[in-house]
């Protein structure tokens, strides 16, 4: 009996894997540093000094002692699902894509999940600032945590002046709560930021696929951790050159005529891993439980 041809299903699941309107999209990508579902990365060594003045010649030579890093990636199952006569599915485009679409999406969601929990800081540095809101009003819409506010987000922009971050490329993953604060807090000035959808000198997403952050020592909770009474929402930023994503070994697994469904059963895989690539240029605004 023929089976599918997976030539014909998979570039449905791959290309425009990371779509242009996703957050994920605006890192590095990392593709062609994959093998064999692993990323093969490379830790630039110190910059060399710079001479002034210099009265010494020939000027020394230095060697830069680059790290390699060889990181498994993760690997993403969708469920299995079962339709009626999955050849005939291979051959109509629509009903093809009809099928793709709802293994694409779950994919999707799963590796953005991912990406924007590792593209922010797990805890408060020089480099990866975390500031935890404890003071001021409660927030009037959700009624639970201490309201995000406009001078929250300026100050944030400010150590990343402070950091030397460059101005373009500066990435705000900005919480639904939080967008709705600013929104109560300033709906003209909220209006007029979101015109070309940027405010101070983030790019903006609105997405709640940010991490939970213990709201008393500001570190960030565990992935997949259970809820706690000390958790508190964030919204998170990074630079889009400090971080990347990879994906590959795009699979499709199937079932023809299976006794068990009384019909086709398809699954899709892959792998694929998000993290940042500098150790800097994260951050984070946690909003705290009001007391």
């Amino acid at each position: 009996m023929a089976g599918l041809n997976k030539e014909i299903w998979l570039p449905g699941i791959e290309e425009q894997f990371i779509p242009d309107t996703s957050f994920v999209a605006e890192g590095r990508n990392l593709d062609a540093w994959t093998d064999n579902g692993f990323l093969n990365l490379q830790e630039a060594g110190l910059n060399p000094e710079v001479i002034e003045n210099n009265e010494v010649w020939p000027i020394p030579i230095v060697r830069r002692e680059d790290i390699p890093h060889k990181l498994e990636m993760k690997r993403f199952d969708t469920e299995n699902t079962v339709h009626i006569n999955a050849i005939e599915v291979e051959e109509a485009a629509g009903k093809r894509e009809s099928v793709i679409r709802g293994h694409r999406v779950s994919l999707q969601t799963k590796f953005a999940k991912m990406a924007g929990y590792n593209w922010s800081p797990a805890k408060n540095t020089e480099n990866t600032p975390v500031n935890v809101v404890s003071t001021g009003n409660k927030s009037s819409i959700n009624n639970t945590y201490y309201a995000f506010t406009y001078e929250e987000l300026l100050k944030l922009d400010t150590q990343c002046n402070l950091m030397d971050m460059p101005t373009e490329g500066r990435i705000l993953l900005l919480h639904p709560w939080h967008a709705a604060d600013l929104r109560k807090q300033d709906l003209e000035m909220y209006k007029s930021f979101f015109n070309g959808s940027s405010m101070f000198n983030f790019k903006v997403y609105i997405t709640a696929m940010t991490p939970r952050y213990n709201g008393e020592n500001g570190q960030r909770v565990a992935y997949g951790a259970p809820v706690n009474s000390t958790d508190a929402i964030a919204s998170t930023f990074f630079y889009k050159e400090a971080v990347g994503a990879a994906k590959s070994n795009f699979d499709m697994y199937y079932r023809l005529n299976d006794p068990e469904y009384r019909g086709d059963v398809i699954g899709f895989n892959m792998r694929g891993l998000a993290l940042p690539t500098t150790g800097k240029y994260l951050g984070a605004i946690v909003t705290k439980k009001h007391e």
